[in-house]
């Protein structure tokens, strides 16, 4: 849900606008900017039931949570952080740190920090209330200061990065909350992979097992070689596990792969800037190496083969078809 767009307000009131956006769906904190006369901003807010994401493309500027403001304001939220286009600054726990676009940061939002970039920059978050969590914040500040010590990291940063980037569309589907879970499990695993707790460490990779696995799926899923062998090779489970992990979700594996796979081509299809001159490249990209697999596929879930959505979108005059069939159950 779009918050804050400065394009719409006079440019003397967009400061105003910008601080009270920000404290009162991110944190309570001070806003200053790096040109006052040029402020611009867009921020979006997503809900995904036990997480949220809070996305801001701005000049430049910086967030100061005080400690004055830490002490009167009562936040709760622990955060993922991605710069995004530049490095971003941060001053956290009496460390000051510059992070860039492909670095994952994680901070308490309850203590005091120092937060920004220069130009046009941005940063989406994603966010978790410490409770749901459930882990001590001495744990969450110890992996704090250095998140790439767990091996999750890169799985977790792609994660993020693929929820925060889609949040608009992503938080408008059925599966939304079952995805804002799936990305707390992750931050939980994360957090104690890093903090090095070897007591709950077992626990944690047992119990965010079933996200850590769909998280490597999504995030592989333009890969033809995507097997049920690398992916339970990549997890460090047996096959067995694997297939049993999906019976007990009601799902099939391969199933769940070719649905996932045909909602991303059907993206790319219907994209204002497509990034494939062919359906055929279309297909290729999502894994499809059978043209006629795939449209028999895509029209028994869409209601419509890949040629006739292209030709619905291209076509004046036509029906736009990029939602037919979308309610159908899976073929």
């Amino acid at each position: 849900m779009l918050v804050l767009d400065t394009q719409s307000l006079p440019a003397g009131e967009r400061a105003e606008a910008f601080q009270t956006t920000v404290s009162a769906n991110c944190s309570a904190s001070m806003a200053s900017f790096e040109d006052p006369s040029a402020i611009h901003a867009r921020m979006t807010v997503s809900d995904f039931g036990p997480a949220k994401v809070f996305n801001i493309e701005a000049s430049g500027t910086t967030l100061r949570r005080t400690p004055r403001i830490s002490r009167s304001s009562d936040e709760s939220s622990i955060v993922l952080a991605l710069p995004m286009r530049t490095d971003n600054h941060m001053t956290w726990a009496r460390e000051e740190r510059l992070f860039g676009p492909r670095d994952l940061i994680l901070v308490d939002l309850s203590l005091p920090y120092v937060y920004g970039w220069k130009g046009g920059g941005a940063s989406y978050a994603l966010h978790v209330d410490v409770d749901q969590l459930g882990l001590p914040r001495d744990m969450i500040h110890a992996a704090a200061r250095e998140p790439r010590r767990s091996p999750l990291y890169e799985l977790v940063r792609d994660h993020v990065t693929r929820v925060t980037a889609q949040a608009e569309q992503l938080a408008d589907s059925p599966g939304a909350a079952a995805l804002g879970a799936a990305s707390s499990e992750l931050m939980r695993a994360l957090v104690v992979s890093a903090a090095g707790d070897d007591r709950r460490l077992r626990e944690t990779m047992q119990s965010s097992m079933q996200a850590r696995v769909q998280a490597y799926i999504r995030n592989h899923l333009r890969d033809p070689e995507l097997t049920p062998a690398r992916i339970a090779a990549a997890n460090a489970i047996s096959l067995r596990a694997l297939y049993k992990m999906y019976e007990a979700m009601g799902q099939s594996l391969e199933q769940s792969i070719i649905q996932q796979r045909l909602h991303g081509a059907r993206t790319d299809l219907t994209a204002s800037h497509r990034r494939f001159a062919t359906i055929a490249a279309v297909a290729r990209a999502w894994g499809f190496s059978n043209p006629s697999f795939f449209s028999t596929r895509f029209r028994e879930a869409f209601g419509v083969t890949p040629r006739q959505l292209v030709a619905a979108r291209t076509t004046p005059g036509n029906p736009d078809l990029a939602t037919s069939g979308s309610h159908r159950p899976p073929g």
